[in-house]
């Protein structure tokens, strides 16, 4: 009887396994027709095509839709500063931490960076709020291809002296990363020039020798 007993199939098992394969039998496909779509529509990069892919599964909202349990107190443009004068990192650095998810990796960061942070302004404010240490842990490994370049660009085009300790931090953080000097030899000239120029403002703030730092990002001593 016990041998018999042994032998009963555990239909809530099997059925599970069953919608399991299922589930990954229909995102396979849903994956591939995006890939297709994707090489189809011809897309300008590979983040592009990542992007296309990741959000295949994803459904939009019917006009029936509603969000329900949730209350919204949101301020318009909460996270700009008040003032060029005023320091973006604090007191509300903390506060955006807690309440925002913070990527994990370069990966989602890159995906929150092309998506929702597409000016200088919106850049800058991200930096600073996620902070030197955040971003060096991020890309630990490397920098994301082309995004050393973007980060240089918006710190130049949006400093404030009130950020310039964690400015300063970002830039010497991000020197320490994986491959740092790869990222280095393929800034553009517009980036290069971004550069020093951040630099040049850096020392008007600081008395602090910047020399070995300079090296690290290619900048000449004769060029400031």
């Amino acid at each position: 009887m016990s041998g018999h007993d042994s032998d009963v199939l555990n239909f809530g098992k099997l059925e599970r396994e069953v919608h399991d394969a299922m589930s990954a039998d229909s995102k396979y496909w849903v994956e591939n027709d995006a890939k297709i779509r994707a090489v189809t529509q011809k897309v300008g990069s590979y983040d592009e095509f990542r992007d296309i892919v990741l959000a295949a599964h994803l459904k939009p909202l019917e006009k029936d839709d509603k969000f329900t349990d949730i209350k919204f107190q949101q301020t318009w443009n909460s996270l700009a500063p008040k003032s060029k004068d005023v320091p973006t990192t604090s007191p509300d650095a903390a506060t955006f931490k807690d309440s925002v998810k913070l990527p994990q990796t370069g990966q989602e960061f890159v995906q929150e960076w092309r998506r929702h942070h597409k000016t200088t302004d919106k850049q800058y404010i991200y930096l600073l709020r996620i902070g030197a240490e955040c971003l060096s842990r991020i890309f630990k490994t490397e920098i994301s291809f082309g995004l050393l370049g973007d980060f240089l660009i918006a710190l130049n085009t949006e400093f404030s002296a009130g950020d310039s300790e964690s400015v300063l931090a970002i830039l010497q953080h991000l020197s320490q990363v994986g491959r740092f000097s790869l990222s280095v030899q393929f800034l553009s000239k517009k980036e290069k020039e971004s550069c020093e120029n951040l630099f040049k403002r850096l020392k008007s703030c600081h008395s602090v020798e910047l020399c070995d730092l300079e090296n690290a990002y290619g900048i000449k001593r004769s060029e400031l």
